[in-house]
């Protein structure tokens, strides 16, 4: 393979195998793998070595984070502090760049975490609890566990544990990560095999999080990222009907509310969301740019023309409008009405030229007998306008892109 140039998605992919290749050695093996510990990693960077000899040393690092992730979670001698120290040492040996130490330590902490030993997770994890939202609730969890252990009766009853030292700093935290707002999935490069243990404790850390103090949205900010990140739908509506009901005043929340409605189908709840943003946002644009794309996918005629004047009226860029204008006419089989609106848009925005030869060439494709070809020029147009927007309008702060596949979606 030396001397091959390959691409990101060839690179990806043969280091997804051989780290398979690995994990199964290691469950084979792990008795093996702990007795010559140096000896295993020595393999590990020569096979990166001569099968990537190009890797980037963020990349090398992260497959090294993973393998010795894998090496812990297969070892039953994690409680072994030596054992770790030499696991550790060897894999900071070889790792590239200089804060080595950084990621076989958040390795280390979520391995004890997973094991139960949150004492000793915290003296790994708690220096690094600000880089990422999981990675900050699960030091919260931590505190918060030994907060019950502190108060905890002969009978396994707890009492008052909210006011011993461990509670009141897992609440410092949550608080902490409020303020700060930390990205969320940072952690997905370690590719932990099973990340349950940390779904786990993220959801239970927000839930706690909202009732220690329910007036914190992002709590459920967060908390939406990540279950649209990791497609859980019963969370995202749990955290939707929060959102609505003790911040219903908030855009963010009924523009989630307005996704979620497309992505289910729900033409008629994602309508009264958009009523609703233009009752409490008269005089923004976006919930008028939201209704426009709901009423080109329903094809409904007076609802689009309705909208159309307000978004006038409103101060809507004209560029903006005669794009709609277009995908209007072409998903209604007006594809001669269609025709010429591309060519009046030519003609009165010459430097948006280079777009109206492209929305010339998925029109064609409109009058095809193909209908899986017609779905396909519908989902290029639907693409192309959502994207084009969102670039257009974001120095006005009302784009959305991310609803585009609700779009293609929905009809």
């Amino acid at each position: 393979m030396r001397g091959e140039q390959l691409s990101d998605a060839i690179v990806y992919d043969k280091l997804h195998v051989l780290k398979k290749d690995f994990y199964g050695y290691i469950e084979r093996n792990t008795v093996k793998v702990d007795a010559n510990i140096p000896v295993f990693y020595g393999y590990v960077i020569s096979a990166l070595e001569n099968s990537f000899p190009n890797l980037p040393d963020i990349t090398c690092d992260e497959f090294i984070d993973s393998i010795t992730f894998k090496v812990l979670d297969t070892s039953t001698n994690i409680g072994d502090f030596e054992y770790v120290k030499r696991v550790t040492a060897s894999a900071i040996r070889i790792k590239k760049k200089k804060d080595a130490e950084m990621g076989i330590n958040i390795v280390i902490g979520l391995r004890l975490v997973k094991a139960g030993d949150y004492a000793p997770a915290l003296d790994f994890l708690k220096k690094y609890a600000t880089l990422d939202s999981k990675l900050g609730t699960t030091v919260a969890y931590c505190y918060y566990i030994l907060s019950l252990r502190e108060f905890r009766n002969d009978d396994g009853s707890v009492q008052n544990h909210g006011q011993g030292k461990m509670a009141l700093l897992a609440r410092e935290l949550m608080l902490n990560l409020a303020r700060i707002q930390p990205p969320v999935n940072m952690l997905k490069r370690l590719e932990l095999e099973d990340p349950s243990f940390l779904e786990k404790i993220f959801w239970q850390m927000i839930v706690i999080g909202l009732e220690w103090f329910p007036d914190e949205k992002w709590f459920v900010e967060v908390g939406l990222k990540n279950a649209v990140f990791t497609h859980d739908t019963k969370m995202r509506k749990r955290l939707l009907d929060i959102g609505s009901k003790r911040f219903y005043t908030d855009s963010h929340f009924l523009r989630e509310m307005y996704d979620y409605k497309l992505e289910n189908r729900d033409a008629a709840g994602a309508a009264g969301v958009v009523n609703q943003l233009i009752r409490q946002y008269p005089d923004d644009l976006e919930p008028i740019y939201l209704g426009l794309k709901l009423s080109l996918i329903m094809t409904e005629k007076i609802a689009y023309h309705n909208l159309r004047k307000r978004a006038i009226m409103t101060g809507m860029p004209a560029h903006i409008i005669e794009l709609f204008d277009v995908t209007f006419d072409l998903l209604n089989h007006d594809q001669k009405k269609a025709m010429i609106r591309i060519t009046d848009f030519e003609k009165d925005f010459p430097q948006f030229q280079y777009y109206a030869t492209a929305l010339r060439y998925i029109a064609s494709d409109f009058t095809s007998g193909d209908k899986l070809q017609v779905q396909k020029a519908r989902t290029a147009l639907l693409d192309t306008i959502e994207q084009y927007c969102a670039v257009e309008l974001k120095n006005k702060k009302w784009s959305h892109a991310s609803s585009s596949d609700s779009l293609k979606e929905t009809k």
